[in-house]
C-alpha cells in the first residue's frame, strides 16, 4: 500500500496579485524556549521567487512586521535555508499571528492567527486524524503480509481504499464549507495532485466549489492551473501548450501547429522500442503529410549528437524538439510520460483525439479522420 494522501509540511507557489484583495500589514509575535541562536528565519514565495527575513530573538521573544498582497503561506526555520526541516508553516492575514514553540520541536509550534490560519489549523487537524488511521492500517497490513494471512491482507487493503475515499469526501466537504479561503485552493493544488486517488472529476468538483475570492488567490489560481493541466493531457480536451527548441535552437510551440492534425511523438535515440516504431511513423507521415498531417517529435535525449544521428538515420523528416534533459523533459512532465514510445494525436484545433497509436493503429486512425 502507498500513502497517497498524507500531507507534507512544505509547499508554495506563484501567482499574481489577487483581484479584490488589498495588500495588508501583518504582525507576528513569537516566543521560543531554549533556542541558543539569536535569529530565526521567516520564508515565503511569491512570483516564483524565494524570500527570507532574519528576525532577532531577544529574551526568548521576537516580533516581525511585514506586508502581504493576500493571505499567503509563510514558514519559520532555525536556519536561513528555505527548504530546511523541520519547519513551522502557517498563513498570514491581517490579524496578529502568535507563535509559540520549543527549540527542539519547531514543527509542533502553536500558531494562532486570523481566519485563514484557523482554516489551515482545522485542515491540519483533519489530516492528522486520517494520518493516524492510515499508519495503523499500514502496520496491520504489513503484519498480515509477513504472517502470510492473505485474507487479512485483502481486508486491510479494502479498509485502506475505504479510508482514501473518506479522505476525499472530507476534503471536498472542507473546500465546500471554506470556499472563500486560500487554504481550500492550497488543498486542491497540493493534496489533489495524485491521479491514482483524485481524478479529473474530483478536481473539477473541488475547483467548481471555490468562490471567486478564493479562485483569485495564489493557491486558487494554482488549483485552476492544475485542473487545466490535467485536462490538457486527456482525450477530448485541448492539449497543454509547450515550447521547446529544435536542433537549430529555434523555439517551437505546440500551438504553432494548429490547423493540422498533429502526432506528438515522445521518443529517444536510446529507446529500442521507439526506434522499432519509427518506420511506422515515417510511413504515416509520408502518406498523409500533404493532407494536413504532421508530426512533432519530442526527444527524451540528453546527448544532442546521438539525438540528431538517430533523426538522420531513421529519416524523421518532421519537426524535432528537445530540451536535452532526458527523462526530465519538461514536456514529458506536462503529459505525465513515464515510458516511451508514447504519442498523442491532436485534431486541427489542438484537441487530443487519441493516444498511443502504434503500428497499423496509427494508419487506421488517420485514414478514418483524414478524407
Amino acid at each position: 500500500m502507498k500513502n497517497y494522501f498524507l500531507v507534507a509540511l512544505f509547499m508554495a507557489g506563484s501567482c499574481a496579485l489577487a483581484q479584490n484583495q488589498k495588500p495588508f500589514n501583518f504582525s507576528i509575535e513569537g516566543e521560543v524556549k531554549d533556542l541558543k541562536q539569536t535569529y530565526i528565519y521567516l520564508h515565503h514565495k511569491w512570483n516564483d521567487k524565494d524570500y527570507t527575513d532574519s528576525i532577532k530573538i531577544v529574551n526568548g521573544k521576537f516580533v516581525f512586521k511585514g506586508k502581504s498582497a493576500e493571505p499567503n503561506m509563510h514558514w519559520f526555520t532555525t536556519t536561513n535555508n528555505i527548504n530546511a526541516q523541520p519547519n513551522c508553516i502557517f498563513f498570514v492575514d491581517p490579524a496578529v499571528i502568535k507563535v509559540r514553540f520549543h527549540a527542539d520541536s519547531i514543527a509542533y509550534a502553536t500558531v494562532k492567527g486570523g481566519s485563514t490560519q484557523t482554516d489551515y489549523s482545522d485542515y491540519r487537524m483533519l489530516m492528522a486524524g486520517f494520518s493516524a488511521q492510515n499508519q495503523q492500517l499500514v502496520t496491520e497490513y504489513n503484519q498480515a503480509r509477513n504472517a502470510g494471512d492473505m485474507a487479512l491482507v485483502n481486508q486491510k487493503q479494502q479498509e485502506y481504499e475505504s479510508l482514501n475515499q473518506k479522505v476525499k469526501s472530507n476534503l471536498q466537504e472542507f473546500i465546500k464549507t471554506h470556499n472563500k479561503s486560500a487554504v481550500s485552493g492550497f488543498i486542491i493544488y497540493y493534496d489533489f495532485n495524485n491521479p491514482q486517488v483524485f481524478n479529473l472529476q474530483d478536481i473539477e468538483m473541488a475547483v467548481g466549489n471555490l468562490d471567486k475570492i478564493a479562485l483569485n488567490t495564489k493557491f486558487g489560481k494554482l488549483a485552476n492551473e492544475r485542473l487545466k493541466s490535467m485536462r490538457g493531457s486527456m482525450i477530448g480536451y485541448e492539449a497543454t501548450n509547450f515550447s521547446q527548441n529544435d536542433p537549430n535552437g529555434k523555439a517551437v510551440k505546440l500551438s504553432d501547429l494548429k490547423g493540422k492534425y498533429v502526432l506528438v511523438d515522445f521518443w529517444a535515440s536510446w529507446c529500442g522500442p521507439c526506434r522499432q516504431e519509427n518506420p511506422n511513423v515515417v510511413m504515416a507521415f509520408n502518406k498523409y503529410k500533404d493532407k494536413g498531417f504532421t508530426v512533432l517529435g519530442v526527444s527524451f535525449d540528453s546527448n544532442r549528437d546521438a539525438w540528431l544521428a538517430a533523426v538522420a538515420k531513421d529519416n524523421l523528416n518532421w519537426t524535432q524538439v528537445s530540451d536535452l534533459k532526458g527523462w526530465g523533459n519538461e514536456a514529458g512532465k506536462l503529459f505525465s510520460i513515464s515510458s516511451i514510445p508514447q504519442n498523442l494525436l491532436l485534431d486541427k484545433n489542438g484537441i487530443i483525439i487519441a493516444k498511443n497509436l502504434r503500428g497499423v493503429a496509427l494508419d487506421e486512425k488517420l485514414a478514418e479522420i483524414i478524407k
